[in-house]
């Protein structure tokens, strides 16, 4: 990516303020939605069954981190992912717990032998 920045360029809290705004399932629920393209907000409030407040505030978390946009059309306000990147990191978070999730299998599988094997002995 053209816009990468060097590690130390970017401050760990920086980064820790990032992923804490991403860190409420109905964030994360909300920008997974939105990573297929702008929603309006009645459909956001539909589809997550949250309060328009509690929604609003979600939202509000996600816009000041710049992760998402609001616009107008035809009188109806949408949101969208401010940038393709966050898709990406949505992406490579499903990704990693997919890694995790499959070394976890591996390693109760290797646990689950190895009690079968001491129960035989």
């Amino acid at each position: 990516m053209k816009d990468d920045l060097p590690v130390a360029l970017v401050p760990s809290n920086v980064k820790a303020e990032l992923f804490k705004s991403m860190g409420h399932p109905a964030r994360v629920q909300l920008l997974e939605m939105l990573a297929e393209g702008p929603v309006a907000v009645s459909r956001l409030r539909d589809d997550t069954g949250l309060e328009a407040s509690n929604l609003s505030q979600h939202l509000g978390v996600l816009r000041r981190q710049r992760l998402i946009t609001p616009s107008r059309q035809e009188g109806r306000l949408f949101y969208e992912l401010s940038c393709p990147e966050v898709s990406v990191l949505l992406l490579a978070a499903r990704s990693l717990l997919g890694t995790v999730l499959q070394s976890t299998r591996l390693t109760l599988m290797a646990l689950d032998e190895s009690a079968r094997e001491a129960a035989v002995r």
